[in-house]
């Protein structure tokens, strides 16, 4: 009975281990959502982010480096070759959008999860809580972390 309850205790704690705020955020990413998030990613760059950096984006399947998806909002983590990879921030899938909604690129330090989450709920009206905690956790705890 010891031994059950020790076992119990531990595959429960090594759960709550594995636990992140970005447990239940489905980041599954295929080729074909790759090709096509890109196609569309390039397009929404060039228009909105290009005038900026006065030169053409040019974005490919595996420059779609990661995404965080809750219903239809989608956060996506895309390399541009010419800026700091941008956290693109979208209330539906890339390509069935006209455009990104809010972009965030940088750095963030552990401390600052709670004014991330602040400029994101104001950046992104209406984001699930959770997407907004689990991109929070993304950039400053878990910043390297696939």
């Amino acid at each position: 009975m010891k031994r059950a309850l020790w076992l119990g205790g531990l595959a429960l704690h090594c759960f709550a281990q594995a636990a992140t705020p970005c447990t239940g955020i489905d980041q599954s990413l295929s080729a074909s959502q790759r090709r096509d998030y890109a196609a569309a990613i390039e397009q929404h760059l060039n228009q909105q982010l290009g005038p900026e950096v006065q030169q053409k984006i040019t974005t490919k399947p595996q420059d779609v480096r990661q995404v965080f998806r809750k219903g239809p909002w989608h956060i996506v983590y895309v390399y541009t070759h010419v800026s700091d990879e941008p956290f693109l921030f979208y209330t539906q899938p890339p390509h069935q959008a006209a455009a990104y909604l809010t972009a965030w690129a940088g750095s963030a330090t552990d401390d600052e999860g709670p004014s991330i989450r602040a400029w994101v709920r104001k950046n992104a009206p209406g984001i699930p809580s959770s997407l907004a905690s689990c991109f929070a956790w993304k950039v400053t705890t878990a910043r390297d972390v696939q």
